[in-house]
């Protein structure tokens, strides 16, 4: 009798941290995403399409001469251990030759722009064929995340998005994951140094500017970055870690 009970009790949870998301109930937002128009006239879009990935819509968003600067931001998504620590979607760049740029950035505050400080992709061409995306949220267990696909570049093609899904991290070989071993960095925005929680994972650190320029390397860093000669701004801290991958941040100086 018990093990009945825990089973109806636990599976409301379960199926409430799990969730599929491929836009064919109408045109209007499913409730609980949110859309940030920062560039031109041209937004994300929910419609019809030719090419859906499943069903009959997705979320597109048609190129223009201004340069993108759009969100399309995912529902508040609690991280929980072995039920909702992955998150996985299709991208596609729909016109041929003209393919899409975009990244992926997380937040683990709220829905506004400047709270998307972890990239979890950098900026990359879409392909122009459908193609699932994948990322671990693991590192995030026991935290609120929102997740962004962020359109950028101008005069390029036509970015669509499809079948978001938020369940188990089970990563097959061919899925691509945001985090490995991931590293956080803190206090963001910071006065005169940054911590990195899990840094012996990290092979070294770099740090940019916003033009790209490298402003500083540090080889097998402690946990501790002394960043206080910085200028205030805003810097790209990149971070190499010893199993081949990395993870960049967007961090500011005040």
């Amino acid at each position: 009798m018990k093990k009945v009970l825990f089973f109806i009790l636990g599976w409301p949870l379960l199926c409430f941290g799990q969730w599929t998301e491929n836009f064919d109930s109408g045109s209007a937002l499913p409730s609980g995403w949110a859309i940030i128009n920062n560039g031109g006239v041209n937004s994300w879009e929910v419609g019809g399409s030719l090419n859906p990935q499943s069903g009959s819509n997705s979320v597109t968003i048609a190129s223009e001469t201004a340069a993108h600067n759009d969100y399309l931001i995912t529902k508040a998504i609690p991280v929980q251990s072995g039920v909702s620590d992955k998150i996985s979607f299709y991208v596609v760049s729909m016109v041929e030759f003209v393919p899409d740029n975009y990244e992926v950035l997380l937040s683990t505050t709220n829905q506004t722009a400047g709270a998307f400080t972890v990239v979890l992709q950098p900026s990359q061409q879409a392909n122009d064929s459908w193609v699932k995306k994948t990322f671990n949220l693991s590192s995030y267990v026991g935290q609120t995340v929102y997740i962004a696909i962020h359109a950028v570049g101008a005069n390029q093609g036509q970015l669509a998005v499809d079948t978001f899904a938020v369940n188990s991290a089970t990563l097959s070989t061919s899925e691509t994951s945001g985090v490995n071993k991931e590293s956080v960095i803190s206090p963001n925005p910071f006065s005169e140094a940054l911590h990195i929680s899990n840094s012996t994972h990290v092979k070294s650190v770099s740090v940019s500017d916003v033009s790209g320029r490298l402003v500083k390397n540090i080889d097998s860093p402690s946990s501790m970055l002394h960043l206080g000669d910085l200028k205030q701004g805003l810097y790209f801290v990149t971070m190499n870690m010893k199993d081949g991958s990395k993870q960049m941040i967007k961090a500011i100086k005040k």
